[in-house]
C-alpha cells in the first residue's frame, strides 16, 4: 500500500500576502512583481481571505472601478478555504474540487505556513498523483463552459496539459493560446 504524501511536502512555504487595507492597484503590482495569481489577505497577521486575478478582473476592471480607491477587503473572497499541513494530497484535491478553489492556504495552529495550488498537485511525481490529475482534468472539463464563439472559461489544454483561463476548441481539441499559435 502506497503512503499518502502530506500537503506539507509539496506546499510553497513563501506565501505572498496583502494587508486587508491595501489598495487594489498596490495589490495588483505586488502580484505582478511576485509573479503569482493570488494573494492571501491578512488582518492582524490572521488570514481572512484571498484575492485573485479573477477578482481583479470581475470586481474592479469589469466595473471600471478606480483601483486606487478600492481596498483588498472590499473584493476578496471569504471565508478562506484552508487545509492542514498533515492532510494528504488526495484530501487537498478533494477539498479543491468540492470548494471550487485553485489555491489552499496551509494553516497550522492558526498560522499561515504555506499554500498549495492545483498546479502543485499536478506537478508532483508520485503515482498517487495520477489519480488526482485525472480528477482535476475531469473537473476542468466538466466546468468548462463553451460559448458560441468556441471560447472556454478555463480548463486544461489538451496539447500541453497546462491549466489556462482561456481555451478555444480547435479541430475538436481544447487548446490554449500558445498551443493554438504553434498549430
Amino acid at each position: 500500500m502506497e503512503t499518502e504524501i502530506p500537503v506539507k511536502d509539496i506546499m510553497t512555504r513563501l506565501v505572498i500576502t496583502a494587508d486587508a487595507d491595501l489598495d487594489i492597484l498596490s495589490a495588483a503590482k505586488k502580484m505582478g512583481s511576485a509573479n503569482v495569481g493570488g494573494l492571501i489577505v491578512l488582518s492582524k497577521n490572521t488570514p481572512i481571505g484571498i484575492i485573485t486575478e479573477r477578482d481583479l478582473v470581475k470586481k474592479v476592471v469589469a466595473k471600471a472601478a478606480d483601483p486606487k480607491s478600492v481596498k483588498v477587503i472590499d473584493i476578496m473572497s471569504s471565508p478562506l478555504v484552508t487545509i492542514s499541513p498533515e492532510a494528504s494530497l488526495r484530501e487537498a484535491a478533494t477539498l479543491m474540487l468540492k470548494s471550487g478553489v485553485k489555491r489552499l492556504p496551509v494553516i497550522s495552529d492558526g498560522k499561515l505556513i504555506g499554500i498549495i495550488t492545483d498546479t502543485d498537485l499536478i506537478s508532483g511525481s508520485s503515482a498517487e498523483l495520477s489519480g488526482i490529475l485525472s480528477d482535476l482534468i475531469e473537473m476542468h472539463r466538466e466546468s468548462a463552459q463553451v460559448q458560441e464563439s468556441g471560447q472556454v472559461m478555463s480548463g486544461i489544454c489538451e496539447l500541453c496539459s497546462q491549466l489556462h483561463d482561456s481555451l478555444k476548441s480547435v479541430n475538436g481539441e481544447l487548446l490554449c493560446w500558445s498551443c493554438r499559435e504553434r498549430e
